[in-house]
């Protein structure tokens, strides 16, 4: 403990500061299971934020057989308050500790007691019933306005002097004003746009979206505007025109460094594990590091179960197991496992994913000079398997430990005949990333929370390739060592303002290896880097009523280069009345990790990209800087929002672009600029709701080295549209959703033969584009009971229409020294089935 309090002096002395935490009897049941058996017995939805109900355990008996019963006594247990938007959607708001103040709101002309008339003090909110009556429980000591307002009525301000327990009567004059919504979805129910501007994604609530029939947090990321994959894959999202190495992807925050399965089309975790995602494109808190494009931070469930569940699911891909275990009344643990099913059966689902992994690769190609092919074997799989032991040790303090490990492998056989002679190859690819998470958590009162943490992140790529037809062997290996401290607290100091911020240490490690033979040749390079960084942050919280911004300072120290960054982020958003508001943010990044793109050393045409480390000569640090605006408009189960951006992100190098043209053996170093402007219209309607985003950008590169030094991004999409629809029925879910783009930039060939030596002559950079991109997705899920175990069958039809895009086509000299155009394919028609129980 004198190391924790010496800790909190020093970290105060940095601006650095805690916040509070809710703790409840630990024999009571965690409110977030009960709302999800609510949920599941009555056909309700709640809609919260997860710090709202973090921690938060009562004690409710199951006798009850209606909602609203069930509601008086959750709000008698708790700081909550439930309202009901509509028969089905109930929100949950915080009420802050204090007295309560009663009274009969009225027309003040004819006097009719007015129903549904929202009471708000501070952070609480109430409703009037059906008699004109309320009651509310206010802040003595922070609250300082009682505001009532009703459609058709002017706001209502009741200061703190005036405010009378016995006054029983408020009168409203008639004045045509809009309600303020107390519950808008984002996009779709289960994602939430939070004040910060960052995107939240609830799994537990997430309704069925188009093609997925299962949840995937990194196929979901990319219904948003300004997030897309130009391949279709998970491992290669691009967040307004960045790599996809430039997104930090965690896992209960540590780095992932492999995020899909099957080469990059489905995620490597299970998300039904995952209890909250949170997405953020500009404006991040300093508490992260790296990812100069993006942040995708995922969170598993953070308190204790009382009961065991069980669930299990199978797919056409892969089949999983998860499990929540009570080991005693403060300590859980929660795992998961899954594992593809085709060494079992070879799905039609498997297949198409299969042909689109390895279209125009060794594995479905002939070799050259081959006469005849005798036999050939393909032994692919994948899984991952993941652990969370959730301990509270006491009233104030928490532990948690999180691991994940998952694996790609694939091992390739081919015997073949050359002539008279027969030859054998044998050849393997193997990815893997583990990690591990430990946090300790404390809380110093009400006000103030310190948190320790260590992580480690290991990712390892293991392959080997040999040719059938000479003794071409070629042996390369991938591996990063990321581990790192962590030491952070936040201080509540009033009412809506908050100091956070604290230290991280982070050392990473990274080899490459390479070993070929015929012509011998071995190359081993290692680097490592030690980083140091101190933040501090300050967070605003309804200032004036109207008003939130978060903003802070990030300093990183190479301690290898000897240099700093330093890292100013801002988030600011601005009530404009009670539909709109002004959104702003800004933020300068750096990152010192990055992935090298070699088309002429990738592993049987699969996997090309390599990790590498910033060394400050020929790899330097990305620095990114980007600055963000827009408006909303939230009005009555509507949500319209505009934003424009701009960004520029330097110290790129040209092998992590992926050059196939005449840059294509040119190393350089450079930077890229981004702009745009990313439109959302979402509209609910009842049992339905739909949405329609819109982009449009400009993405250009900039190479002193280059001629020309300017030309168009490889990942320049100018338009990107997307259009979703979603109807529920009681237990059956349906959506459908519509997605089109304007094609990538290419380059072509400025003349069809070879130069003298035996060269592709290739025309401007990116000149030429490819056919526009269209694709039509549905899915449906349905759930029921058989004997008491509930269960749901889902179903998803990916590329209705069986359209073939084209995401890339670049250019090679064949065999015949002749020009030979390559043209690579997204999925086609790809359909899957899913059946899932709950125990």
């Amino acid at each position: 403990m004198w190391v924790i309090k010496h800790l909190t002096v020093i970290l105060f002395l940095l601006a650095v500061a805690g916040s509070h935490v809710f703790s409840q009897d630990a024999d009571a049941e965690p409110l977030d299971s009960l709302l999800m058996d609510l949920e599941k017995r009555f056909g309700i939805v709640f809609n919260y934020t997860d710090a709202s109900i973090e921690g938060i355990r009562v004690s409710v008996p199951e006798r009850y057989t209606d909602i609203d019963t069930y509601l008086i006594e959750l709000e008698r247990q708790t700081r909550l308050s439930f309202i009901k938007i509509d028969s089905r959607y109930i929100a949950i708001r915080m009420r802050e500790a204090g007295r309560s103040i009663s009274g009969t709101i009225v027309d003040q002309s004819t006097r009719e007691r007015l129903v549904d008339a929202v009471v708000q003090s501070g952070s609480s909110f109430e409703v009037s019933d059906e008699k004109g009556s309320f009651s509310i429980r206010i802040e003595v000591t922070d609250d300082t306005l009682l505001v009532i307002s009703h459609l058709g009525y002017q706001t209502l301000y009741v200061k703190k002097d005036d405010w009378d327990p016995d006054r029983s009567v408020y009168a409203m004059k008639i004045d045509i004003q809009p309600l303020e919504e107390v519950r808008v979805d984002y996009i779709a129910r289960g994602i939430s746009k939070l004040k910060d501007g960052s995107v939240q994604v609830n799994t537990r609530n997430l309704e069925v979206l188009p093609g997925l029939v299962n949840p995937d947090i990194l196929h979901t990321v990319q219904i948003l505007p300004g997030i897309h994959s130009m391949n279709e894959t998970v491992s290669e999202i691009n967040t307004r025109g960045g790599t996809n190495d430039q997104n930090l992807v965690l896992w209960d925050g540590v780095k992932m460094y492999q995020t899909g399965h099957f080469f990059g089309l489905i995620s490597a975790f299970n998300s039904n594990l995952i209890h909250r995602a949170t997405i953020i494109k500009n404006g991040a808190s300093v508490s992260y590091d790296e990812g100069v494009s993006g942040v995708i931070d995922m969170r598993q469930q953070d308190y204790p179960v009382r009961e065991v569940e069980i669930g299990a699911g199978v797919d056409m891909l892969s089949a999983d197991l998860t499990a929540k275990i009570p080991l005693g009344e403060k300590l859980s643990l929660v795992m998961g496992a899954r594992h593809s099913i085709n060494q079992l059966v070879k799905t039609p689902t498997y297949k198409s994913y299969f042909k689109r992994a390895f279209e125009h690769t060794e594995i479905m190609l002939q070799p050259p000079g081959t006469d005849t092919i005798l036999e050939t074997n393909q032994d692919f799989s994948f899984y991952d398997v993941s652990a969370r032991l959730i301990y509270d040790i006491s009233e104030r303090d928490k532990l948690r430990l999180s691991i994940l490990r998952n694996r790609n492998s694939i091992l390739f056989d081919e015997r073949a005949t050359i002539g008279d002679t027969v030859y054998l190859r044998e050849s393997y690819l193997k990815q893997s990333n583990q990690l591990a998470g430990l946090t300790y958590l404390r809380s110093h009162g009400k006000k103030q929370e310190t948190a320790l943490s260590g992580f480690v992140s290991h990712y390892y790529l293991d392959g080997s390739n040999s040719s059938t037809y000479n003794s071409l062997f070629h042996l390369q290996e991938n591996e990063v060592l990321d581990w790192g401290l962590k030491a952070e607290t936040r201080r509540r100091v009033s009412r809506g303002v908050e100091l956070s911020g604290g230290y991280q240490f982070r050392e990473v490690g990274i080899r490459n290896q390479d070993n070929i033979r015929n012509p011998g040749y071995s190359r081993e390079v290692k680097d490592v880097l030690r980083i140091h960084s101190l933040y501090a942050e300050t967070e605003l919280n309804e200032v004036g009523g109207k008003m939130y911004l978060r903003a802070g300072l990030r300093s990183n120290y190479y301690a290898k280069f000897n240099s700093f960054s330093l890292e100013p982020r801002v988030a600011l958003s601005y009530r404009l009345g009670r539909r709109f508001s002004l959104e702003a943010h800004a933020e300068r990044k750096s990152q010192f990790t990055t992935q090298l793109i070699d088309f002429q050393t990738d592993f049987l045409g699969i996997e090309k990209r390599r990790w590498v480390l910033a060394n400050n000569e020929s790899v330097p640090l990305v620095m990114s800087l980007q600055f963000s605006a827009g408006v909303q408009y939230n009005g009555a189960h509507f949500l319209a929002s505009v934003e424009g951006y701009l960004k520029r992100a330097g110290g790129i190098i040209s092998p992590s672009q992926g050059f196939q043209n005449q840059f294509q053996y040119i190393f350089a170093t450079g930077e890229y600029g981004a702009q745009g402007v990313e439109l959302l219209l979402n509209r609910r309607f009842g049992r339905s709701g739909t949405w329609m985003n819109y982009t449009l950008a400009k993405n250009s590169y900039y190479f002193e080295a280059f001629t020309p030094s300017d030309f168009p991004n490889n990942l320049d999409v100018r338009h990107s549209l997307s259009v979703g629809g979603s109807y529920s029925l009681k237990e059956l879910e349906f959506s459908a959703g519509f997605n089109y783009r304007t094609g990538r930039p290419y380059t072509q060939p400025a003349v069809e033969r070879l130069n003298e030596r035996n060269e592709i002559m290739y025309g401007e950079p990116n000149s030429s584009r490819l056919s526009d991109y269209a694709r039509l997705d549905v899915s449906a899920k349905y759930l029921f009971d058989i004997k008491g175990v509930k269960s749901e069958i889902g179903i998803s039809l990916w590329n209705l229409l069986n359209r073939r895009n084209v995401y890339n086509i670049f250019y090679r000299v064949n065999r015949e020294n002749e020009i030979e155009e390559v043209t690579q394919h997204t999925l086609g028609f790809t359909p899957n089935v899913s059946w899932r129980v709950w125990f």
